[in-house]
C-alpha cells in the first residue's frame, strides 16, 4: 500500500511540476491516433512535435532527479548522455528509415540527420542565447558571467565546426580523390577524435579543472571569472569605476583596516562592514566582506556557493567561538576575502536596483528539491525514452508527407522547425534563467548543448550510421557550411568579452531569422519533396 501511494505522489509531481508545458502532452494520444487512423502525415507529424515538447523537458527532468543521487562526474556523464537524447533518437530512426530505403530515397533521411542536428547547433546558439540574452536584459543593463569557461566550450565549437568544413571544402574544391569516397573516409576518421576529444572535454569539466565552470560565490566572480591575484594582494574595480586599494595579507585580513582603508577611498559614502567576525578578526566562514552604496538602504543577504548546475554546495561555517561574532547588515557592493592574504572588491549589484549591472549569480537561487525514489527515476526514464523513440519513429516516417501537405519546404522543416521542437524545454529554461539573472546556466544550456550536439553527438551519428552501413559524411554542402561558420563565429565574437545584454540578444535572434528566411528558400537536391 506504501508503495503505490509512493507511485501516485511521484505521478502526480511528474506531472504537475510543470503542468504548463505538460498540458502539451494531451497531444500524445492524438498524436497515436493520427498515425494509426490515417489522419494524413501533416497532422501526424504536426501531434508527434508538439507532444515531443513536454517529453523532452521531462526526459531532462527525471535525469536531473537521477543525477541527485550520485556524484558530480556521474551526473554530468548522465547529462551529457540524455541531454540530447531526443536528437540523437530522432537521427537513429531517420537512419533506420535510411537503411529500409537503400539507394532509392535513402539519401534523403542522411541529409535528414545532417541537417536536423546542424539547425541543433545554430538554434541553440542564435535563438536560445539570444532569447536569454534579451529577456536577462528586461531588468538589468548588462549581466556578467565566467569568461574563461564559456572560452572552453568556444574553443570546442571552433575545433568541431573546422572538422565539419573540412570534408565540405574537399568537395566543393574538387580537390578529393576520384573515387568520391575522401569525405566519407575524412569524416569517420575525424568523427572518431571529436568523440574522444569530447570525453576527454568531459574529464577536463567534471574532474581536473571544474572549478572553472562553478557559478560565481557570494553574488561575485570566480577566480576563473578573472580574479588577479599575487602575492598576497589583490585588487578589483567596482562598477561605479572606484578602485580599491590592495590590503596586505599576511597575518589574515584586518577588517577595521579593510574599513579604513575603503573609507578613504570612497569620498566618505557609507561603509558598512559584513559577515560573521570572531573576536581574532577572522571571518567564521573563512571570508571576510565589506560593503558600499551610495544610498542608506540596507540589504541583508546570505553568501551561498552554487555549481553551473544551481545546485547549492555549501552556505559557509561558523566560527567555534560564535558567541563572539557578530553580524552587519549588508549592502550591494561587496569586499570578499576569499583566501588568507587577499581582498576582492566584488561588483553584486541588486537584481533590481543600482545601474542595473549585475552578476550572473543572481539573488534568488532556489536548491532543488528532490522529488523521485532512484526506482522512479528509472521507471520514469524508461517510460519517457519509450514514447519519445514511438513519436521519433512518427516524424521520421512522416516528414517528407508532411512537407508536401503543409507547404513547407523540407529544408526548412528538418533545420528550423524540427530542431526548435527538440530545443524548446531547453529554450524555455534558459529564458527563465536569465531572466532571474542566472546567465551562466543560461549559457550552459545554449552554449553546452551546442558543444554537445557538435562534438559528441554528431560524430556519434556518423560512426553509428558506419557500423549499419550507411554512407553518413560531415560534407554539407557550401551554403550550409558558411551558416554554421557565421553562427559560431558571431556567437564566439559576442561571448569574448564576458557580458550580455539585450542588444546582443537581438543580433542573434535577428541573424537567426536571417538564416530561417535562407533555408525557405534553400532548394536541396537530395530533398526535392516540393518545388
Amino acid at each position: 500500500m506504501a508503495l503505490a501511494e509512493q507511485a501516485k505522489a511521484e505521478a502526480k509531481a511528474f506531472f504537475l511540476d510543470s503542468w504548463k508545458l505538460n498540458l502539451l502532452m494531451f497531444a500524445l494520444p492524438f498524436a497515436f491516433i493520427a498515425r494509426y487512423a490515417g489522419w494524413g502525415d501533416g497532422a501526424t507529424f504536426s501531434l508527434s512535435c508538439l507532444a515531443l515538447v513536454p517529453l523532452a523537458e521531462r526526459l531532462g527532468f527525471v535525469t536531473e532527479q537521477l543525477a541527485m543521487y550520485t556524484n558530480d562526474t556521474l551526473g554530468g556523464l548522465l547529462n551529457a548522455t540524455f541531454g540530447n537524447a531526443t536528437e540523437m533518437i530522432i537521427s537513429a530512426f531517420a537512419m533506420i528509415q535510411a537503411r529500409k530505403l537503400g539507394s532509392e530515397g535513402g539519401g534523403t533521411f542522411l541529409r535528414v540527420v545532417q541537417l536536423s542536428l546542424l539547425g541543433s547547433v545554430v538554434s541553440n546558439l542564435l535563438l536560445v542565447m539570444g532569447t536569454a540574452f534579451i529577456a536577462g536584459g528586461l531588468k538589468r543593463k548588462s549581466q556578467t558571467f565566467n569568461q574563461i569557461g564559456i572560452n572552453v566550450n568556444a574553443g570546442m565549437l571552433v575545433l568541431s565546426t573546422f572538422a565539419i568544413i573540412m570534408p565540405s571544402l574537399l568537395d566543393a574544391t574538387h580537390t578529393e580523390r576520384r573515387d568520391r569516397k575522401s569525405e566519407l573516409a575524412l569524416s569517420r576518421f575525424e568523427s572518431i577524435f571529436m568523440f574522444l576529444c569530447y570525453c576527454l572535454y568531459l574529464f577536463f569539466q567534471l574532474k581536473t579543472h571544474k572549478h572553472l565552470f562553478e557559478e560565481d560565490k557570494s553574488g561575485g566572480a570566480t577566480p576563473a571569472a578573472g580574479v588577479a591575484a599575487s602575492g598576497g594582494t589583490t585588487r578589483r574595480t567596482s562598477t561605479n569605476g572606484a578602485t580599491t586599494p590592495p590590503v596586505d595579507g599576511a597575518g589574515g585580513p584586518d577588517p577595521e583596516a579593510a574599513l579604513a582603508a575603503l573609507r578613504s577611498s570612497l569620498d566618505g559614502r557609507e561603509v558598512a562592514l559584513g559577515g560573521r567576525f570572531s573576536s581574532n578578526g577572522r571571518s567564521g566562514s573563512g571570508m571576510m566582506a565589506v560593503e558600499m552604496v551610495d544610498g542608506p538602504s540596507l540589504a541583508t543577504t546570505s553568501a551561498k556557493q552554487r555549481t553551473s548546475s544551481g545546485r547549492s554546495l555549501s552556505k559557509g561555517g561558523h566560527d567555534k567561538e560564535g558567541a563572539r561574532d557578530r553580524d552587519v547588515e549588508r549592502l550591494p557592493l561587496v569586499l570578499a576575502a576569499e583566501r588568507p592574504g587577499g581582498l576582492d572588491v566584488v561588483a553584486g549589484a541588486s537584481d533590481d536596483e543600482g545601474d542595473g549591472n549585475s552578476k550572473g549569480g543572481g539573488s534568488d537561487d532556489e536548491e532543488e528539491e528532490l522529488i523521485l525514489s532512484k526506482t522512479g527515476c528509472f521507471v520514469w526514464l524508461t517510460i519517457v525514452t519509450i514514447f519519445i523513440s514511438f513519436l521519433s519513429e512518427f516524424v521520421t516516417d512522416a516528414i517528407r508527407g508532411a512537407s508536401k501537405s503543409l507547404g513547407v519546404p523540407m529544408p526548412f522543416l528538418t533545420t528550423i522547425l524540427l530542431p526548435i521542437v527538440g530545443n524548446a524545454a531547453e529554450h524555455a529554461s534558459a529564458i527563465v534563467f536569465a531572466y532571474k539573472n542566472k546567465v551562466e546556466i543560461a549559457l550552459g544550456v545554449a552554449v553546452g548543448s551546442s558543444t554537445q550536439v557538435s562534438m559528441m553527438v554528431v560524430p556519434f551519428c556518423v560512426l553509428l550510421a558506419w557500423t549499419m552501413g550507411l554512407p553518413l559524411d560531415l560534407d554539407f554542402n557550401a551554403f550550409e557550411s558558411f551558416v554554421l561558420f557565421s553562427s559560431v563565429l558571431l556567437a564566439v565574437l559576442i561571448l569574448q568579452d564576458g557580458h550580455a545584454n539585450y542588444l546582443k540578444g537581438v543580433l542573434l535572434v535577428l541573424t537567426y531569422f536571417f538564416i530561417s528566411a535562407a533555408f525557405w528558400c534553400h532548394k536541396d537536391p537530395d530533398l526535392t519533396v516540393i518545388d
